[in-house]
């Protein structure tokens, strides 16, 4: 057939699908599939509804879009072709429901503004969203049967629901507003939405992945149900297995109740930390939920513990900026200060309010292209998730080694980060400046377990932060027993270190392996603790201690 025999504006396309699953030996008949078609489509649309079409066909269709091999083509449109099926393939989809105002339970407060927010926060990060507020029992299980029937094989689905939820007969039931219809226990069948039942039916319409959250743990009145002998301030959510590719998530632990509460005054204790990390540019889910779990873990002072049962294949990315193939793009003062540095050179980026997203940039601009040797970085607004960028950076780093990025609000979560990279010893890092980053002694213990393995850094700044004379105790420990290359080690101005270190100070000097020069001024340090070790020091060589100022 040649191209000529055809208009122009028909596409003619043979091709070839083969669709490798994931799934372990035992899927035997779905480890592969193939097909063959051949297609004769007018426009884009006719595209996207017979890929429809096909995806019911083929419930395997989930990694349809790099499993798709055009093998001939007519009409030279390729790329147009192939990114419709890649967006038909990777479609995000969200169906939120908040419901606050009920008709026998007590009106909760931030439901529905959670329900909303978080709306507003996948809708920035492309997701498709449906969402509903105060929602009768008709009107819930309306929105939730239409949000299913739209899924598509292998799109990502977040389900999100806000409100009161409870268990009967060990199946989940969320809670609508005309809640006064539950008069005895089996009503929760009719009158309520089965959490089980909805989860089963998402991952019948075969998605990628879905995401499962419900914020439905609160304590819910049962006085007025006839026939219960259970407590009568019940809820909370039994346990729940999660489907191949799902994650299920609730704010506490199965059988638990939590109260109605907030710590900004506008959404549930939960979603607070929810809205931190959700929408992260290329940050891991997995890597998400962990840091929302520790929050609300600290937070609560360890008595409110996230549920979750994480069956995900794959570590899916919700926001992840390199399917966009949008470049990011620095200031032009930032962009002409990279232009203007010379190979293997410093680089001062200070105080130019840089944020997360300017990161990549300049790890690929400066660390990468310039193999700057020193890379100044003070006062910006980098945070942990810039922190996880630098981390991959240093992982294989051959050139950098002075690193500063104090001033900024890296916090334990950051070093974290930055310690895992530099505990794996590839990096010709050999200062580290964290000065005035929001460091405790949590993160005192990510970077003691890091100089354990570390043969490279000499020069660590830990002043300003919030370490105390615990912290401190884990230096000395770490480097009494372990570490033979840190040089320097700068503790000035942290004030909750005190006259309890002064025995653990005298004893890591004693037993120091390398360390020259210990910073330790500006703390909390009495006049007379000075003094005992002004008098200790007197007869030790090779150290310099700085006890009352920098220049001492």
């Amino acid at each position: 057939m040649r191209k000529d025999d055809y208009s122009q504006e028909y596409i003619i396309l043979e091709f070839a699908l083969i669709i490798q699953d994931d799934s372990s030996e035992d899927d035997e008949d779905e480890i592969k599939r193939y097909a063959k078609a051949k297609l004769v489509i007018s426009n884009e649309e006719s595209v996207l509804q017979w890929w429809k079409k096909w995806s019911i066909n083929y419930p395997t269709l989930d990694v349809l879009a790099r499993s798709l091999l055009i093998t001939y083509i007519l009409v030279g449109i390729m790329d147009r072709v192939s990114i419709v099926s890649l967006n038909v393939a990777s479609r995000k989809r969200a169906l939120l429901i908040g419901n606050k105002n009920y008709k026998r339970g007590k009106t909760l407060q931030y439901c529905t503004n959670n329900a909303q927010d978080l709306s507003v926060k996948l809708c920035a990060i492309h997701f498709q969203t449906t969402l509903g507020t105060d929602l009768n029992c008709d009107a819930m299980e309306a929105m939730i049967e239409t949000f299913i029937k739209e899924i598509c094989t292998g799109d990502l689905v977040f389900f999100f629901f806000s409100g009161y939820g409870a268990h009967w007969n060990d199946q989940n039931f969320l809670v609508p507003i005309d809640d006064n219809q539950i008069t005895e226990p089996s009503m929760f069948n009719y009158q309520a939405v089965n959490a089980q039942d909805i989860l089963k039916s998402i991952m019948n319409c075969s998605p990628s992945a879905a995401i499962f959250m419900l914020d439905a743990c609160r304590s819910y009145p049962m006085h007025h149900i006839t026939g219960w002998t259970g407590p009568l301030d019940f809820g909370g959510l039994v346990s729940m297995e999660a489907p191949k590719n799902s994650l299920v998530i609730f704010p506490c632990q199965a059988n638990k109740t939590i109260a109605d509460k907030s710590i900004d005054g506008q959404h549930s204790h939960f979603m607070t930390h929810v809205f931190e990390y959700i929408d992260q540019p290329n940050l891991p889910f997995n890597d998400a939920l962990a840091l929302i779990c520790d929050d609300v873990m600290n937070t609560s002072n360890n008595e409110q513990s996230p549920f979750q049962v994480n069956a995900l294949r794959k570590n899916l990315m919700l926001n992840s900026q390199n399917q966009s193939g949008i470049k990011h793009k620095l200031n032009l003062r930032v962009q002409q200060i990279l232009n203007d540095a010379q190979n293997e050179s410093m680089i001062d980026l200070g105080h130019q309010e840089l944020s997360d997203r300017d990161v990549g940039a300049i790890i690929q601009e400066a660390i990468i292209k310039k193999r700057c040797s020193k890379l100044w970085l003070p006062g910006n607004k980098i945070t942990l998730f810039g922190a996880a960028n630098l981390s991959i950076a240093l992982l294989h780093n051959t050139t950098l080694e002075r690193l500063y990025l104090y001033g900024n609000r890296l916090t334990d979560k950051g070093v974290k980060y930055l310690a895992k990279a530099l505990s794996m010893n590839n990096s010709a890092l050999k200062v580290l400046n964290l000065q005035e980053i929001g460091v405790t002694d949590i993160g005192v213990e990510y970077l003691s377990e890091m100089l354990q393995k570390n043969t490279k850094l000499t020069v660590l700044c830990l002043s300003k932060n919030d370490i105390s004379d615990i912290g401190l105790r884990i230096f000395a420990n770490c480097l009494k027993r372990y570490n033979n290359t840190l040089q320097c080690l700068d503790l000035s101005e942290n004030k909750r270190i005190t006259d309890m270190s002064l025995d653990v100070i005298q004893e890591m000097i004693e037993h120091k392996r390398s360390l020259n020069e210990l910073s330790i001024y500006d703390c909390n340090l009495s006049r007379m603790g000075k003094e005992r070790l002004k008098k200790f020091i007197r007869a030790k060589k090779n150290i310099n201690i700085f006890i009352n100022n920098w220049a001492e």
